[in-house]
């Protein structure tokens, strides 16, 4: 995960040094999604046109490692409004195909530093900023510059880690909590299961009692026990009968 994440903060890197030099840049945003029209897409935002203007017309027919920067303006003003919020609460269902903004995230000290180094490098955009110079100073670049050099100190993905810490933790738990509750439900089943089959052989046991002592009690006949009312009407019955015989041998 680190040799990746390396590899794309040199990237960001260059690019923004690159595209600072065409005009003060005040936003770059790297596409994280698969779909046909949105893979590899980088969004660069200049302070005005007329610097995004220089850098189009600069960049046409340029290639980046072999490839051609196929450049084009986008009406795209506040990149916010086209995140996907799902993806930044790890929860998109779309995943890379997905049309919303799936944005690399950068650690704001990787960020501030290479906004620092612009305006040291570029004092024309601190001026046109601020108007006297004042803000920010050489000394203040000195104190604040973490570059991707020292990468091999763990300060500078600080920020990185903890934002996907926070992801990772989050996206644990929901994990945990789901696979919590399945076991659960796989418990609940088991123990309906053995509850059902304990039921099923009392029951089982219960009429052969009932079937043996009726057996016993009439040995001539074969009796069917189905229930407790069937055996009362079966005793009734018999009663009558021997009541019925004794009426008639009263009569004769």
């Amino acid at each position: 995960m680190k040799s990746s994440l390396d590899h794309f903060y040199k990237f960001y890197e260059e690019i923004f040094i690159e595209l600072s030099n065409f005009g003060e840049l005040k936003e770059l945003n790297v596409c994280d999604n698969l779909g046909d029209h949105m893979i590899g897409n980088v969004y660069a935002k200049f302070a005005n046109e007329e610097y995004a203007s220089r850098a189009f017309n600069t960049l046409a027919g340029k290639y980046y490692h072999s490839n051609l920067v196929q450049e084009e303006y986008s009406p795209v003003v506040n990149f916010k409004e086209c995140r996907c919020r799902n993806y930044e609460e790890d929860r998109c269902e779309r995943g890379g195909f997905c049309n919303f903004l799936h944005l690399k995230h950068v650690s704001r000290s990787l960020e501030r530093s290479l906004k620092d180094e612009m305006y040291e490098k570029h004092p024309e955009y601190r001026e046109r900023k601020y108007g006297n110079g004042k803000g920010i100073g050489s000394n203040s670049y000195r104190k604040k510059k973490i570059r991707h050099e020292h990468s091999s100190s763990e300060s500078s993905l600080d920020g990185y880690d903890n934002y996907h810490r926070k992801k990772i933790i989050k996206k644990w738990c929901i994990k945990y909590k789901k696979e919590k509750e399945l076991e659960e439900k796989k418990k609940e089943a088991a123990q309906a299961k053995i509850n059902l089959a304990l039921i099923e052989q009392k029951l089982s046991q219960t009429t052969k009692k009932a079937e043996d002592l009726i057996q016993q009690q009439n040995p001539e006949k074969d009796y069917i026990f189905i229930g407790n009312e069937i055996k009362n009407e079966i005793l009734d019955k018999k009663e009558e009968d021997k009541k019925e015989e004794k009426k008639d041998e009263e009569n004769k």
